[in-house]
C-alpha cells in the first residue's frame, strides 16, 4: 500500500499546514476584520481632531450651498434668483433660531444677537470662519466677517456673480427677527459689492 498518500511528508505536512492558516487566517479576516487587524472605525475616528471633522463637515456644506446657489442664478436669472433667495434664507435664518436654543445660545437683544448669530454660522462654515463685534450694547450692535469660508470658495472657484449678498441679507434678516420682533438687522458692508469686509448692524427697536 502507498503510504504517501496517508503520511505526507514533513515538508508536505509543513506547507499544508501553513496553507491551511493562512486559509483561517484569510477567513478571520474576512469575518472579522477590526479584530484581526486589531482596529475599528472608533480607533481610526480617534485619529482625526475634531477640528478637522468639523472643518471637513463644514466644507462640503459650504461647496454645496455655493454651487446651488450659482445654478439657481444661472437658472433663474437675477430677479427670480432675489426673490427665492430671500425666500429660501428667511426660512434659513428663522429654523436656525430653533438651533440655537437647543444649543443654549440665550438673548434677546442687539449684544446677544451679534453673537448668537456668529456663532451659529460658525458651526456651519467652520472655524477657519471669522467675526468680529464692535459696539456692542443691547441696544445696537456692529458685527464685520473677516474671513468667510463661503467667500473664500466662491472667489476659488472664480466664481464673478454676486451669489452671496441676497444670501447675507436675508438670513440675517430673519433670524434677528427670531431672536426678537423688535430687533432688526441692516447689511452694511458687502465683499462682493466691493467692501473689505461685510458687515451687519443689530439694532433693538423701542
Amino acid at each position: 500500500m502507498d503510504t504517501r498518500a496517508y503520511f505526507p511528508s514533513r515538508r508536505g505536512f509543513l506547507k499544508g499546514l501553513a496553507v491551511g492558516a493562512g486559509g483561517y487566517a484569510l477567513g478571520s479576516f474576512l469575518i472579522h476584520p477590526n479584530e484581526a487587524m486589531g482596529q475599528s472605525i472608533e480607533s481610526y475616528l480617534e485619529k482625526v481632531p475634531m477640528e478637522t471633522r468639523w472643518n471637513l463637515a463644514a466644507g462640503g456644506f459650504v461647496r454645496w450651498q455655493a454651487d446651488f446657489s450659482k445654478k439657481l442664478l444661472e437658472k433663474e436669472g437675477r430677479e427670480k434668483f432675489q426673490e427665492q433667495s430671500k425666500k429660501i434664507y428667511y426660512a434659513a435664518g428663522s429654523a436656525n433660531k430653533g438651533l440655537a436654543d437647543r444649543l443654549g445660545f440665550t438673548g434677546s437683544d442687539a449684544k446677544s444677537a451679534a453673537i448668537i448669530i456668529p456663532a451659529v454660522l460658525t458651526i456651519w462654515y467652520g472655524s477657519n470662519t471669522k467675526f468680529e463685534i464692535e459696539e456692542t450694547t443691547a441696544e445696537k450692535a456692529r458685527v464685520k466677517c473677516t474671513n468667510c469660508a463661503f467667500w473664500n470658495y466662491v472667489q476659488a472657484q472664480k466664481i464673478t456673480d454676486d451669489i452671496c449678498s441676497a444670501k447675507s441679507r436675508y438670513y440675517w434678516e430673519a433670524f434677528a427677527k427670531a431672536i426678537n420682533p423688535k430687533l432688526t438687522s441692516t447689511f452694511v458692508k458687502a465683499k462682493p459689492l466691493g467692501d473689505s469686509v461685510c458687515e451687519w448692524v443689530l439694532e433693538l427697536k423701542t
